[in-house]
């Protein structure tokens, strides 16, 4: 078994090419952050970037508005995070007018990330595969 920092490091040794991902953040309460961990997310239906699971890449960020959400709750803060290829990403900056409930994400760009704005939008289905389930999980061989 390999840790999965040392699957990225042999993946260097052979091809030469250094693995790049975005990390973003979703923060919640524990109880909605387990729900998430186990069925995945369940997406806004409209939003400022369209419909989706509103990510961060501003770690900080994701635990401020978990405190905000869990305070309201009264539960604990929790965040979940996710790996993303920067492929994946199409980054937008114009400053959306409203609620809009337009999908902006797509097969091929799963994630809609506002420059302007600090908004990101993640396509739930993507977002399963691209959760982060330990900080340093083991890749194991088949």
């Amino acid at each position: 078994m390999k840790t999965y920092n040392q699957f990225l490091s042999e993946a260097l040794k052979r091809s030469g090419k250094i693995l790049k991902f975005n990390v973003y953040h979703h923060g919640s309460d524990k109880d909605s952050i387990s729900g998430i961990r186990k069925t995945g997310p369940r997406p806004s239906a409209q939003g400022s970037e369209g419909p989706g699971h509103y990510v961060t890449p501003d770690r900080k960020k994701a635990e401020k508005y978990s405190q905000f959400t869990s305070k309201q709750r009264g539960k604990e803060p929790g965040v979940v995070s996710y790996r993303v290829t920067p492929k994946k990403v199409q980054k937008v900056d114009a400053i959306p007018k409203g609620l809009t409930a337009q999908p902006k994400t797509s097969k091929q760009h799963p994630v809609v990330h506002n420059t302007r704005t600090g908004h990101a939008v993640m396509d739930a289905e993507f977002a399963k595969r691209a959760m982060i389930k330990k900080k340093d999980g083991v890749i194991r061989r088949r």
